[in-house]
């Protein structure tokens, strides 16, 4: 969209992963998005790469077959947490957290990663409605950023 102040800025970005690859567009938009105070991302996965609780599937033979959440060859979303600082998923994580280390303040952009963690499919509106709640977070932080902007103009 683009601001009061003509500055065009991102509202939200959005992706779907059955199995994938994991974080290269994240990286990408986080670079693009430095200078912000939100990181609008939402990352939706779904498949045997991204469990969080065991899973026992029914082979075309008949025989049933247990997919452990937590074995290592299986499961990408370690690799995932790892890489978005350790953060909860399924969690709304669109406004940056700051951390102090060594009295320097340092800004964290997380994804918002959702996961339906039993290898489950997503839906329509699932998607649509955790979509929404981000837009709304990233709305809300734009027009704090957008009035601090405006009332420096009017200061000076």
């Amino acid at each position: 969209m683009k601001d009061d102040l003509g500055n065009w800025r991102v509202v939200l970005v959005s992706e779907a992963k059955h199995q994938g690859k994991d974080i290269e567009n994240i990286s990408e938009m986080a670079n693009f998005m430095l200078a912000e105070l939100h990181f609008p991302y939402v990352l939706f996965l779904e498949g045997s790469n991204f469990l969080t609780q065991d899973v026992t599937i029914e082979r075309p033979d008949g025989r049933e077959v247990t997919l452990t959440y937590n074995a290592g060859k299986l499961n990408r979303l370690d690799r995932l947490i790892a890489a978005n600082y350790g953060m909860p998923i399924n969690t709304n994580l669109c406004e940056n957290r700051f951390v102090q280390c060594n009295g320097v303040s340092i800004m964290l952009q997380a994804a918002s990663i959702y996961t339906k963690g039993d290898g489950g499919h997503w839906n329509d509106s699932d998607m649509i409605e955790i979509m929404l709640e981000v837009s709304r977070t990233s709305l809300k932080m734009l027009g704090k950023d957008i009035f601090s902007q405006l009332s420096k103009k009017v200061n000076t």
